[in-house]
């Protein structure tokens, strides 16, 4: 427990307040996402009510003029969180000005014009006072909800910054300076994890967002593979600029053929825990069955529980190659060589979760999704990112690592690892937890190179490390 405790110390910043400040800016920076009007009695959750109706219904054109105008007094809200994300680790000479001005300004600036566009239409009819005023936001939704929380975390951050009782910017314990040769490289890190976090999630809003204006929206593909290569590759064009001069020695390394075994292990990883869910789900109805309809019923048939994947899906391959180049490739060996392998997995698993908040909230429509797609986000990441990880150090390929995490995605998106009648949060919980053990298993049982290893090799290929603090 208490080597725990340590670990859990180590990976959080040196002044617990800045999570104040980076739980706020993700809250605002994820608003876009979440639900923003009020639930109809016809609302069928995971749909979208603004786009089904006609537009020669007065209730749908409503509808139609409230969405535009909650789309555009959120985009202060989400420049507000991209802002605080900035300002983690680009504080300037007046973080307390610029904290106020870029962050705390614009998200009470939009929240403001959401909270009183609402009054406004809903004030015809019934008592006006503070309880209907409240009663009245409160009904739009998570977006209203998480921002207001989003904006206090910031708020009470910011008067500690004031105070002078916390600083900026973002570092973490234990960490050592880096040598001035090597800040310039950082920099440029800091640079993608703040683009791969949060300029570019804005970046493909706004691309799409143009694109509807040409384009109609039900003739996009739900998974347009043109559309995620050419993002994820340009996100490793930007990743390739950020290591430096070694980039193309360092990318011939890391994708040459890696042996055997560690592929065979790629595709058996994702493959035998994405079929768990479906064998605990038989196994639970053949000992109900085998308890209570003996001699009743036919038993369950186990071909019945299992199905192959979409192979329309398989395209998912292409995209996890791509990001295994960025985060495995290219990052993995500087947070390793900056924390060694156990620290150095963790933290570069929070990154990599973070890239993905931007299609972890969409449709949310209850406070409690949030949190929970979160905390789904945060721990399926950080857990695969030991298996990923493990992999790469083992086998000194991204290719085993590419295979499982593609495989994931294809049972994921194709929906073969879950069952008609199954919770699917348990599905979720299930694979997290397996991936989690698997991690655990690897690095208990079959550690990989230390942090001294990934160091030399660095210095092989003429790449100066990176270092993840100020």
């Amino acid at each position: 427990m208490k080597r725990l405790i340590l670990f859990a110390r180590s990976v959080i910043p040196e002044d617990p307040a800045q999570l104040f400040f980076l739980g706020g800016s993700v809250l605002l920076l994820i608003s876009m996402q979440l639900r923003c009007f009020p639930l109809g009695p016809d609302y069928a959750p995971g749909s979208n009510v603004f786009l089904g109706g006609s537009y020669e219904d007065p209730f749908a054109r409503a509808y139609q003029s409230w969405l535009l105008f909650s789309i555009a007094a959120r985009l202060p809200i989400v420049f507000a969180g991209a802002a605080g994300l900035f300002i983690c680790f680009w504080p300037g000479t007046h973080p307390v000005r610029r904290l106020f001005g870029f962050v705390c300004l614009p998200a009470l600036a939009g929240v403001a014009a959401i909270c009183g566009r609402s009054l406004y239409l809903a004030q015809q009819g019934g008592p006006h006072n503070q309880a209907w005023a409240f009663s009245t936001v409160w009904s739009l939704g998570p977006a209203v909800h998480m921002s207001a929380v989003g904006i206090a975390l910031v708020l009470v951050f910011w008067s500690r910054l004031a105070m002078g009782i916390t600083s900026l910017p973002l570092s973490l314990a234990h960490t050592e300076d880096a040598a001035p040769r090597q800040d310039e490289i950082w920099k440029r890190i800091r640079t993608f994890i703040w683009i791969s976090v949060a300029a570019w999630p804005i970046g493909i809003v706004a691309f799409y967002s143009v694109l509807l204006r040409f384009v109609n929206y039900r003739s996009l593909p739900a998974n347009a593979p043109l559309g995620a290569a050419l993002g994820t590759g340009l996100l490793g064009g930007v990743a390739a600029w950020a290591i430096g001069e070694g980039r193309w020695k360092e990318l011939r390394q890391f994708t040459r053929l890696s042996k055997t075994k560690f592929c065979m292990l790629g595709v058996t990883f994702p493959i035998a825990i994405n079929l768990i869910p479906n064998l605990v789900a038989y196994l639970s109805d053949r000992i109900h069955w085998a308890a209570f309809e003996l001699g009743k019923v036919s038993p369950p048939i186990f071909a019945s529980y299992f199905r192959f994947p979409d192979p329309y899906y398989f395209w998912l391959l292409f995209s996890a190659a791509f990001e295994e180049i960025i985060w495995r490739g290219y990052l993995q060996p500087r947070f390793v060589q900056r924390f060694g392998v156990i620290r150095g997995v963790f933290l570069l698993g929070l990154v990599w979760s973070a890239s993905h908040f931007l299609g972890d909230f969409q449709k949310t429509t209850e406070d409690y999704q949030v949190l929970l797609r979160l905390t789904s986000r945060l721990g399926l990441c950080v857990a695969m990112s030991y298996a990923l990880g493990w992999l790469t150090l083992r086998s000194g390929s991204i290719w085993p690592a590419a295979l499982t995490h593609g495989l994931h995605n294809v049972w994921a998106f194709s929906g073969a690892h879950s069952l008609d009648g199954q919770d699917p949060l348990l599905v979720k919980t299930i694979i997290w937890i397996c991936w989690g053990l698997l991690g655990f298993a690897l690095f208990r049982f079959w550690p990989p190179s230390n942090a001294k290893d990934v160091s030399d090799q660095l210095a092989d290929i003429g790449a100066e490390p990176t270092w993840f603090d100020n």
